[in-house]
């Protein structure tokens, strides 16, 4: 169904228009925050610019990948075979908590678990490789629609190179229409759809951002995404979900750029925009 859309254009460094649900949440910071929001009837965000996605642009991986197990080229019971050449041991990379730094065999499906809800940037190396390398990925989200989104660098080039991380970027509204996809089976058959969005629920990163004020009850499906500093400037701290509660789902988008705020309080910034949405989709 068409959005209602509202696009409000906000810069958190100036003044804040008084409409916005989310103004006490955002304004005086140090930073440039977009919000969007959406259920199946209306779409509204506060800024129509892109933004650097850090590790939420896993999620992007991650369905390229499943849309290569839905054609058959790929098999999540399949064993990856990854050599010692393949690891980066000083990258963020849970999995090495249980596999050796020398080598190991995983299947797929663990794989996607590591990108998605532990954020292992090894994984997500291999698996973009596994995808076609960052060019399939990019003609990946193009193909499904995703007309405003950029991948462009792998979690290897970003560790390297600081400036890189503001290549893989997108629109608020790219995201939240990646979100809908996903919830509403729209890029593979079903249960690839309820595997995705399974993981996602498992993601135990940012358990201080979207999810932090929200009922033990609601179900958030989320993908997060932290940076560099460059100097006192965080690049990026992100949160994108999936949101139920009971028969109602909605989807967010919060994204934190060039941040002169410390860590806790970008966080505290996205949780409390979460409960500012939770609050105004109850009293919908």
């Amino acid at each position: 169904m068409r959005f209602l859309l509202q696009i409000i254009i906000v810069s958190t460094l100036l003044a804040c228009t008084q409409t916005s649900p989310f103004v006490n949440e955002i304004k005086h910071k140090k930073a440039d925050i977009g919000i969007a929001i959406a259920d199946d009837m209306t779409y509204w965000e506060n800024s129509s610019r892109i933004y650097p996605l850090m590790s939420v642009f896993k999620l992007h991986i991650a369905a390229a990948i499943m849309d290569k197990v839905n054609k058959g080229e790929l098999n999540l019971e399949q064993n990856i075979k990854i050599s010692a050449e393949e690891l980066d041991i000083n990258t963020w990379t849970p999995m090495l908590k249980k596999y050796p730094q020398t080598g190991f065999n995983i299947k797929l499906r663990d794989l996607l678990y590591y990108m998605l809800a532990e954020s292992d940037n090894n994984a997500c190396d291999i698996l973009i490789e596994k995808a076609g390398g960052i060019a399939a990925v990019q003609e990946y989200v193009q193909r499904i629609g995703l007309k405003n989104t950029t991948i462009k660098v792998t979690e290897g080039q970003m560790q390297k190179d600081k400036m890189s991380q503001y290549q893989n970027t997108a629109t608020l509204e790219d995201l939240i229409l990646l979100l809908k996809k996903i919830n509403n089976n729209e890029l593979f058959v079903p249960i690839l759809h309820k595997e995705l969005i399974d993981i996602m629920f498992q993601t135990n990163t940012g358990e201080d951002k979207i999810k932090k004020y929200l009922p033990q009850t609601v179900c958030v499906a989320h993908k997060t995404g932290s940076s560099s500093r460059l100097k006192n400037k965080k690049i990026a701290d992100n949160d994108i979900a999936i949101i139920k509660d009971g028969n109602k789902i909605y989807y967010l988008a919060v994204l934190i750029t060039d941040s002169y705020e410390t860590d806790d309080t970008n966080a505290e910034i996205i949780a409390k925009i979460s409960k500012a949405a939770y609050i105004a989709s109850v009293n919908k």
